[in-house]
């Protein structure tokens, strides 16, 4: 269910997705409302789940993740036992840094990061192709990061 926000809650929102280190006085100056205000907002925000974390962001070419996957698969069988099971394996994975269940000729759209391309073919041989519920798998290697967010265009 969508929450309800002012024109106060979408700045802060705004500034904080921009950088989250910024303390309730720099976002109180830039928005216009106190610095307590800002506070309780935010931890407003917090409670009722529209913030559910802040993090640093890494680069991943960085911390040598070169290789960036996107695979598509389809299940052996659909049911909630089965999407349960598959979703938590997915989960435990930490290569996978996005999971999305889709619709069309897949059940699901992984986004993969691993250090080099042996480390995926060792991920996919050995983990996700060897597990009893997938039946194929369809991947796609990234050439370059054309565009990347985490920031949602409040409106």
């Amino acid at each position: 269910m969508a929450i309800s926000l002012d024109e106060s809650d979408r700045k802060i929102l705004d500034l904080i997705q921009q950088d989250a280190t910024l303390t309730h006085q720099e976002i109180a100056e830039q928005t216009g409302v106190s610095a307590t205000s800002v506070w309780r907002r935010i931890k407003n925000l917090e409670e009722v789940g529209v913030i559910r974390a802040q993090v640093a962001l890494l680069d991943p070419k960085k911390i040598g993740m070169q290789v960036c996957a996107l695979i598509n698969l389809r299940l052996v069988r659909h049911g909630e036992d089965t999407r349960v099971e598959f979703e938590e394996f997915i989960a435990s994975r930490p290569e996978v840094m996005e999971c999305y269940a889709v619709v069309g000729s897949y059940d699901y759209m992984l986004v993969v990061v691993v250090p080099g391309v042996e480390d995926y073919e060792i991920f996919l041989s050995r983990h996700l192709l060897s597990h009893h519920l997938v039946a194929s798998s369809n991947s796609s290697f990234t050439l370059r990061r054309v565009k990347y967010t985490t920031a949602h265009a409040l409106r």
